[in-house]
């Protein structure tokens, strides 16, 4: 079950993360530079990104990530450390301190929302071919 949660709550973390980005970039938010201003809005930039190799260096940051993290996680598993799924002692501005399971109630029920709603956006986006499909 353990394994379950930990998956859920990497899908929530990440499904927030690409909601907000795919706003942000629909909004207008480009990278510096003049190539990436060309960028027409979110679902064009991935094969943008594609082609320009970009999402090569991302594949490696992933990966890089996901292989420290499956040795937490497995540690988890094995019960050689009391930590417990999503919980990797990163707290730099202090939210910890707080309800935590108020906290943690409003982070999956969050992530679920963000999940149907990034999946909600790229499909009218790939639908609409692109442009601002949220009004």
């Amino acid at each position: 079950m353990k394994w379950m949660v930990e998956a859920e709550l990497k899908h929530c973390r990440l499904a927030m993360l690409a909601t907000a980005g795919w706003l942000a970039v629909d909004f207008g938010a480009r990278f510096p530079g003049s190539e990436y201003s060309a960028v027409p809005n979110a679902l064009a930039a991935h094969d943008f990104g594609v082609a320009k190799g970009d999402l090569v260096m991302l594949l490696l940051i992933v990966t890089a990530l996901e292989t420290v993290s499956l040795f937490a996680t497995m540690q988890m598993l094995k019960g050689e450390t009391d930590r417990k799924p999503g919980q990797f002692y990163f707290d730099p501005l202090g939210f910890g301190k707080g309800d935590m399971a108020k906290l943690q109630l409003n982070e999956i029920s969050n992530g679920r929302l963000a999940m149907i709603a990034f999946s909600g956006i790229v499909t009218q986006a790939a639908i609409t071919k692109g442009g601002f499909p949220y009004m």
